[in-house]
């Protein structure tokens, strides 16, 4: 193929040479043959390795770019897809795995209506959390030594966890949070001391994580649990809301348990009709989930009567 460049140069050298009129014709024509005899060069073939490679590339940027358009419930769901179908190629990718964890609770908490198929998903996503966690060298040595029963063990391991595993303690504790909330009480008791640990752990590491999501967690929690002050839920949801008053899914639990619960049917049209009237893009990272909690504050609304029986 060298040798191919060197005729052609010389060529063009000696058409450079030549009379003006016949230069362009000729220069266009010799650099035609060499974009055709280097289209006919054989191509390497591709190894297995680098296969892989762009096959696991492929998938990824698919996943990424689809889910950044999860607003369109097609585009979440295909997100989903790419990302399981990356994992199964690379299944150590800590970061593919947290990323599922989170699109499994978005697919569940925002787009899915059937009741099963929403515990599956938040089931996924828990599950995925705790095998990232469980890689962790601290919840390890603990597990190991620690002499307690199942429950106290796991709990104390928790509150051990570094600050690199942050997303999936966070994620774990959420998609459990959000399967545990359909449940009885008794269920949601049973799994209170797990529930707490994790969000306490999480809250130790970084109480502003996922826009005030711990105490978020917190107030929501404690507005649903029986024997606990109100006035406790109302302290947390209102941290998350004077750190973080763009995120529109606070204002949202906010009406759904507190104002429900409490019987203040004024703060509850207020929290909803704010998010109604909020510009979802003030935080565009979440602009996807805060249309949708505009979404479920409308069907609240809608529901008023029902839900202050």
């Amino acid at each position: 193929m060298r040798s191919t460049f060197h005729s052609v140069k010389k060529m063009l050298i000696l058409m450079g040479k030549g009379h003006n009129r016949f230069q362009k014709e000729f220069t266009q024509y010799f650099l035609l043959i060499v974009l055709t005899l280097v289209s006919c060069e054989p191509k390497k073939p591709i190894t297995p390795e680098v296969a892989y490679k762009e096959n696991v590339a492929y998938l990824k940027s698919q996943a990424i770019e689809n889910w950044n358009k999860r607003s369109n419930k097609k585009n979440a769901a295909v997100s989903t897809f790419f990302l399981e179908k990356a994992i199964s190629l690379e299944p150590n990718n800590l970061e593919l795995k947290l990323l599922l964890s989170r699109a499994y609770h978005f697919e569940a908490y925002y787009i899915e209506s059937d009741p099963a198929l929403k515990d599956s998903l938040f089931l996924a996503g828990a599950q995925l959390a705790v095998s990232i966690v469980r890689g962790s060298e601290a919840f390890i040595d603990a597990m190991e030594t620690t002499q307690s029963d199942s429950m106290v063990k796991v709990t104390e391991a928790i509150a051990l966890v570094e600050k690199e595993y942050l997303d999936a303690l966070y994620w774990w504790a959420t998609n459990m949070g959000r399967y545990l909330s359909g449940k009885s009480v008794r269920d949601r008791l049973e799994y209170r001391e797990l529930g707490e640990s994790l969000m306490h752990r999480v809250f130790a590491l970084d109480p502003d994580y996922f826009y005030g999501g711990p105490n978020r967690f917190f107030g929501a929690l404690y507005a649903r649990l029986p024997g606990v002050e109100l006035s406790q839920s109302e302290e947390y949801f209102q941290k998350a809301i004077d750190r973080f008053p763009d995120y529109l899914g606070t204002y949202v639990l906010r009406a759904r348990f507190l104002h429900t619960k409490a019987g203040d049917r004024e703060k509850f049209r207020g929290d909803l009709t704010h998010v109604i009237n909020a510009d979802p893009s003030n935080i565009p990272d979440v602009m996807p989930e805060n249309l949708y909690e505009q979404k479920i504050a409308e069907a609240l609304l809608a529901d008023e009567d029902m839900l202050f029986e």
